[in-house]
């Protein structure tokens, strides 16, 4: 082993010298490599334990993988409950009283009782919007998948104006709802999808036929959104009822959205939101809430990888108890042996935290589902499991350097 060399060098070193002058010259010329091989003594005890060398920075790099996976899966559900509530441009979110509020309870509003809200104080004339927002299980291509289903009037409050590919769907020819307004079964979905234009999904058990492409606006996990007339919603999903699940309206430039949406609270027959508010319901009910777990999940991971790194670097310093002792007694300090250990807690612990990294962003681009890893989230993951590792090498190391030299000389340990 290297510790056996270095103490043949020094123990050459320390000889008694034959001739002065030979003893000087010895001195001066051995120092220099004894030095180095000292230094670089970290080094070659890794590469002679280097399977476990190894295996420590893959545990490192799985877990820090984890870690960041499962904070990028979050981070993109919070992106996408938001991207779609953001696109429609309103300001309040009007739904039944006792519903909870909008998107999280069971909303249901009849269109033409709210009409009072186009002429409301403070919103802007006429934007007052009907918004059927509802999961559906539509059949694509003989496959049942999810969906949420968005119906609303077209050039109004609720959904894309315009396609990227193909045309928008066949508005109603009434402003007022009429069940037998015939007009056609046409949807406008989410470019990710896959489907192309002239495809029919089956909703409900009729067929409606793909008109056109919009931009991608995922719901949380992944969810597509297909946009339909409102009337269209109202047939296929609430059977073919006046109702409405809530109404979506904006204010003026001049009013706070808070106030306004207190003034007309205030009213109690219906329950309304600001923008903010429903963001802050959407993220709670969606997110955070079912997340929990996955939440106390990241910080197991975080210890898992502590614990990791202070067994294996424990278990190591078991091992070459009697090389640590050597070293101490032929003149090795306390911090000169905690120093060659921590340089090697740290290099692995880099070497793990950089893969991870690496192989975070990587999984991320090939995951099925949207993963967004924030760059500054990223950094403090790394560090936060820097510090944890080494920390855990520490204690581990401490432990280690606590033997005596002289039960180490007798092999008692």
């Amino acid at each position: 082993m290297d510790f056996t060399i270095i103490a043949a060098i020094t123990v050459q070193t320390y000889q008694k010298p034959v001739l002065v002058l030979t003893a000087k010259q010895d001195k001066t010329e051995q120092k220099p490599n004894s030095l180095k091989i000292m230094k670089t003594l970290f080094l070659k005890d890794m590469r002679y334990r280097q399977a476990r060398v190894v295996l420590t920075a893959l545990g490192i790099t799985v877990l820090i993988s984890l870690i960041l996976l499962l904070g990028g899966i979050m981070n993109g559900m919070r992106i996408q409950a938001r991207q779609y509530v953001e696109s429609t441009g309103a300001d309040v979110w009007i739904s039944a009283e006792g519903s909870g509020g909008a998107f999280i309870g069971f909303s249901m509003v009849v269109e033409e009782y709210m009409a009072f809200l186009n002429s409301g104080p403070g919103l802007v004339p006429d934007s007052a919007s009907p918004l059927v927002f509802a999961q559906a299980r539509p059949t694509v291509r003989g496959k049942s998948t999810k969906a949420i289903v968005v119906g609303y009037k077209l050039g109004q409050l609720g959904g894309p104006k315009s396609t990227v590919e193909g045309r928008m769907f066949t508005r109603s020819n009434f402003e007022d709802y009429r069940p037998e307004d015939p007009i056609p079964y046409e949807v406008v979905v989410d470019e990710k999808m896959g489907l192309e234009i002239g495809e029919q999904i089956t909703l409900s058990n009729e067929k409606v036929r793909v008109v056109g492409k919009a931009k991608s606006l995922m719901f949380v996990l992944d969810t597509p959104l297909l946009f339909m007339d409102v009337r269209i919603a109202q047939k296929l999903l609430l059977g073919n009822t006046p109702h409405v699940n809530m109404m979506i309206a904006k204010t003026d430039q001049s009013e706070q959205p808070a106030q306004i949406a207190a003034d007309l609270d205030a009213l109690e027959t219906i329950e309304v939101r600001t923008l903010k508010q429903t963001l802050g319901d959407i993220i709670a009910y969606y997110v955070d809430e079912p997340m929990k777990a996955v939440q106390f999940l990241r910080v197991m991971l975080w210890l898992a990888a502590g614990i990791l790194v202070g067994m294996i670097t424990y278990v190591t310093m078991l091992e070459k108890t009697q090389e640590i002792g050597v070293l101490k007694a032929i003149g090795g300090s306390n911090s000169y042996v905690m120093g060659l250990l921590l340089k090697q807690v740290v290099l692995i612990s880099i070497v793990g935290v950089l893969l991870g990294l690496s192989l975070s962003y990587l999984f991320a681009a090939a995951a099925p589902i949207f993963v967004a890893i924030h760059f500054v989230e990223s950094i403090i993951v790394a560090c936060i499991s820097f510090i944890v590792c080494c920390g855990s090498g520490y204690l581990a190391a401490r432990k280690a350097i606590a033997v005596d030299p002289m039960i180490a000389f007798r092999g008692e340990i």
